[in-house]
């Protein structure tokens, strides 16, 4: 499970919520205190972007898809194309990332069927969109 930033946030709220036991000591109370300001100075960054970098990601597996469809096998050709021609009407963060679920899913169903195949061209260009799609991720 990837944690989202409502995730995380809840997460920090229930740390910074519940009192620092006695035994633990000063170190432990600052160590915690640091540890919720770096997840939520990252959630904010994740904020920020979300949604633009799923759109986009989204976008660039239905290209592939659009791109590989034709050089698989009937069922597998058929999903593809149409999650190709797919669009995000529903641009909430929730929405975008069920469908980014969906389209990853399919990702690894796509590059599980070009692995068996030894198709080293659709390999390269399903490895070249999983370092996009971590370069658009980063924090």
């Amino acid at each position: 499970m990837t944690p989202t930033v409502r995730d995380v946030l809840a997460g920090c709220v229930a740390a910074l919520s519940r009192p620092v036991p006695p035994e633990a000591g000063p170190e432990y109370a600052a160590g915690r205190v640091g540890v919720v300001s770096m997840l939520i100075m990252l959630a904010a960054q994740e904020a920020e972007r979300c949604a633009g970098a799923a759109i986009k990601e989204n976008a660039d597996i239905r290209g592939l898809f659009a791109d590989l469809a034709a050089s698989c096998d009937a069922d597998l050709a058929g999903g593809l194309a149409a999650a190709a021609r797919e669009v995000d009407a529903d641009l909430s963060v929730p929405a975008l990332d069920a469908a980014n679920a969906r389209l990853r899913n399919l990702l690894i169903e796509l590059h599980e069927a070009v692995e068996r195949a030894g198709d080293a061209a659709a390999d390269a260009k399903i490895l070249a969109l999983y370092v996009r799609m971590a370069a658009g991720r980063r924090l």
